[in-house]
């Protein structure tokens, strides 16, 4: 329908004004037809396009030329294309044969693509499309025959060469592939992608190339083979063209053939190359040597996954090389460089060792149990040797922080391992029983000691927290009290410690580790110092004017402090008086009590003058003769009785202090034959003998004023050793029977076997099984316990 104002072809409807309409009807012949919202068709007398499969019905609305508007219906029916005879459709295939071929020999199409993709069209819909599917398959098959004929005989003996011609003709096939399926789209997609039972092209092409070029004359095992000897190649250190690898290995994915062909035979060849290769390396290589070999090849292998092997083969591929090369040597290679790799410190390859190990299952384990072992064998290097008793906790702590570093930055702080040191370092340090307690509180001791200023207060403090760390694997801590609490008095009492802050910082540790019961006595000591000072202000300030002596008492409580010998020590007259002076003092404050006095860790400071004296000397010759030492009490008691006579016979002396022998022997070989020589000895020599005489050494010279030469009380002799060590024995005995009471009154009836092993729990000390039956038959003499007349094995409480 048209107006003025409208172009043929075009079909409105307007309203207007009934009395003003005019309107013609007119139909022309057109190539096109627009209709409002449908599609544009073109055709003609000779050919037809997709577009005739549609209908298209619209109504037009008009009017005529008349006063009365009226509505009429137009309708077009669907394009009846005309009928193709055999002719055009023999015509429409043999362009698409050469068009074909002409892909095949990569020459351009002598018909455009697009008339082609309507001659395909056509012959779909005028003749069967299985006719044609199976005429382009007959096509392709031809053509891939001509290639295989390439190979029927053995001219590429080249690996690189043949595979490279393999992987050009996969190459080109895949190009001509996407070509003709880009020309039989339509077959493709309104036949063979619409019944199952056929393939779509690209599979149809592939499967064809499969069977005809990979099945002919053996040549994907060539390809195989040539492929496999090339890895080998590279695996040996020669380089290869890892893309080739890479497009050939893609085609036999792309061909489905990967895992049946390949894959099988890669992994054998890997499998028997590092067995191979393990044997050998690691009976030649040192342990670092052959562990960073074992690092270099998996990386490798990761590698060759990323290039060219499928990442499907990665799990399987890497599985192998552990085995061959982690696996089956782990126990040669820790046998062979474990220990040399921890006693050299080389923590870089420690560390690889575990990377390597921890890929593998019982890696961990392995290394554990070798860590074990050197832990054990080390430390009871170091603790079952006497002659190493000085430096024993100082190797130790050594040891644990080479141990601790080792654990924490080679082995990643693994659970496994710090369980291995805890129970390694219990094991080896209890081998030798109480010597280390002992020689624990004897380090502590001398970190403490005011003498020791090597370490600033944090730096104590750190050491501090390593040996507790070693006295926690110790088991005979009543020993390590014993001889702590012995330490600590001569240093609370000598005033020799570093710091009371320090000395409450090493308490604190000590009662967060063994509970308050441990440092009750402990802390009573400190307790009784403070109080101390306290009375002797009271008993300065009422007897200020009485002193002839400066005298400083320190009152301790039996209960608290260890045990000494009693003194029979006999003391001059002034100093008698004095401390009589006090004890009626502290009597008459706190009565009810007894007070004793223990000398043996007291001091004194004595003024000397040495050489003759003169009034004709000057001043400065006097304050050069006269000094100021710092001796023990049996000392200061000793140099007193030179004031009396200048020359004494040790029988003399001994005699005027009533003090014991050996203590006396130790205190005269201080004074004349050590450094400070403040008496001389008659006959020369370094041991004390009762023959020998002393005499005043006026002669002593020195260039300081104020001298020190009481450090015999410091010292701990064989005897003091022994005492305290039977001492903690005695108070274990007491602690057995206090325990097998505990447990019989409340078992009643036990068995012998079920009684000691009761007492294994119940105490905390390491204790053998002949004293625990020495213990029992002890309480049965005692009546605390007995027999049963019908079993011997068994025990009855006595209440």
């Amino acid at each position: 329908m048209s107006d003025n104002n409208d172009s043929p072809g075009e079909s409105l409807v307007r309203k207007r004004k009934p009395s003003l309409v005019q309107a013609t009807l007119s139909f022309q012949p057109v190539k096109k037809h627009k209709v409002e919202g449908k599609r544009t068709m073109s055709h003609d007398k000779t050919s037809f396009s997709r577009a005739t499969r549609f209908s298209t019905n619209f109504t037009a609305n008009f009017t005529a030329k008349s006063s009365k508007v009226t509505t009429k219906k137009l309708t077009i029916k669907n394009f009846v294309p005309p009928q193709v005879n055999d002719g055009q459709l023999r015509l429409m295939w043999e362009r698409l044969k050469q068009a074909v071929s002409d892909v095949h020999n990569t020459k351009p199409t002598s018909t455009n693509l697009e008339s082609l993709y309507k001659d395909v069209e056509d012959l779909c819909s005028h003749s069967n499309p299985m006719d044609l599917y199976d005429q382009l398959k007959l096509e392709i098959m031809n053509h891939i025959k001509k290639w295989s004929h390439e190979f029927s005989d053995d001219k590429f003996t080249d690996k690189e060469v043949f595979l490279k011609k393999i992987s050009d003709i996969w190459r080109d096939h895949c190009k001509q592939t996407v070509m003709i399926r880009n020309i039989f789209l339509h077959l493709e997609r309104n036949y063979a992608l619409q019944n199952p039972r056929i393939e779509p092209l690209w599979d149809l092409s592939a499967a064809i190339f499969r069977s005809i070029m990979m099945n002919t004359n053996g040549l994907s095992s060539k390809c195989v083979d040539n492929i496999l000897k090339l890895i080998e190649l590279e695996r040996s250190g020669d380089v290869v063209d890892k893309s080739l690898l890479k497009n050939v290995l893609g085609m036999f994915r792309s061909l489905g053939i990967y895992n049946s062909h390949f894959e099988t035979s890669f992994l054998d060849l890997t499998s028997k190359f590092y067995l191979r290769e393990g044997q050998e390396k690691v009976n030649s290589s040192s342990a670092p040597v052959y562990l960073r070999h074992t690092e270099r090849r998996l990386q490798e292998e990761d590698d060759r996954v990323m290039y060219y092997i499928g990442s499907s083969t990665r799990k399987k591929l890497i599985a192998s090389v552990e085995l061959h090369l982690i696996t089956t040597h782990m126990e040669t290679v820790l046998v062979k460089g474990f220990d040399q790799m921890l006693d050299e410190d080389r923590h870089t390859d420690i560390a690889m060792l575990y990377t390597l190990f921890s890929r593998v299952r019982d890696g961990d384990e392995h290394i554990c149990v070798h860590l074990e072992s050197y832990i054990k064998k080390r430390g009871l290097e170091l603790v079952m040797n006497p002659e190493k008793d000085k430096l024993m906790i100082t190797d130790l702590l050594k040891f644990k922080d080479k141990i601790d570093y080792i654990i924490s930055n080679s082995l990643k702080y693994d659970d496994c391992f710090v369980g291995v040191r805890k129970k390694s370092f219990e094991e080896f340090i209890n081998k030798r029983q109480n010597k280390p307690a002992e020689l624990i509180a004897k380090f502590i001791d001398g970190k403490l000691r005011s003498g020791n200023k090597d370490q600033k207060e944090e730096e104590l403090d750190m050491t501090l927290n390593k040996v507790m760390t070693l006295f926690r694997y110790v088991q005979g801590k009543d020993v390590f009290e014993a001889f702590y609490k012995k330490d600590l008095a001569k240093r609370l009492l000598m005033g020799k410690s570093a710091s009371i802050d320090s000395e409450k910082s090493m308490l604190s540790k000590l009662k967060q580790e063994c509970g308050s019961q441990f440092t009750f006595k402990l802390e009573g000591m400190f307790k009784d110092i403070d109080v101390s000072k306290n009375l002797m202000v009271s008993y300065k300030d009422k007897h200020s004017e009485e002193q002839t002596v400066d005298l400083t008492v320190n009152v301790l409580t039996t209960g608290y402090w260890p045990t000494y010998k009693p003194d029979k020590s006999i003391l001059p007259a002034q100093l008698s008086g004095t401390l009589d002076t006090f004890k009626a003092f502290y009597l008459n404050k706190h009565s009810g009590r007894k007070l004793s006095w223990q000398h043996s860790l007291s001091h004194c400071t004595i003024k000397a003058f040495f050489g003759d004296f003169s009034d004709d000397l000057s001043v400065e010759k006097k304050m050069e003769l006269k000094k100021e030492l710092n001796v023990s009490f049996y000392q200061g008691l000793v140099l007193l009785l030179f004031n009396t006579k200048p020359r004494l016979s040790y029988q003399e002396i001994s005699e005027s202090t009533n003090i014991e022998k050996d203590e006396l022997c130790r205190v005269l070989q201080s004074l004349a034959c050590g450094k400070t020589r403040v008496i001389k000895k008659r006959p020369p020599g370094r041991d004390i003998d009762t023959s020998d005489e002393f005499e005043f050494n006026k002669d002593f010279r020195h260039k300081l004023c104020k001298i020190k030469i009481n450090q015999v009380q410091m010292k701990e002799t064989d005897e003091e050793n022994q005492h305290t060590t039977e001492k903690v024995f005695q108070d274990r005995h007491f602690q057995i029977d206090a325990a097998i009471v505990r447990i019989m009154k409340t078992r009643k009836t036990l068995s012998h076997s079920s009684l000691i092993a009761a007492l294994y729990d119940y105490l905390k000390f390491p204790i053998k099984t002949n004293d625990l039956k020495k213990r029992i038959e002890s309480l049965i003499e005692r009546d605390y316990m007995e027999r049963s007349k019908t079993d011997k094995n068994m025990y009855h409480y006595v209440a």
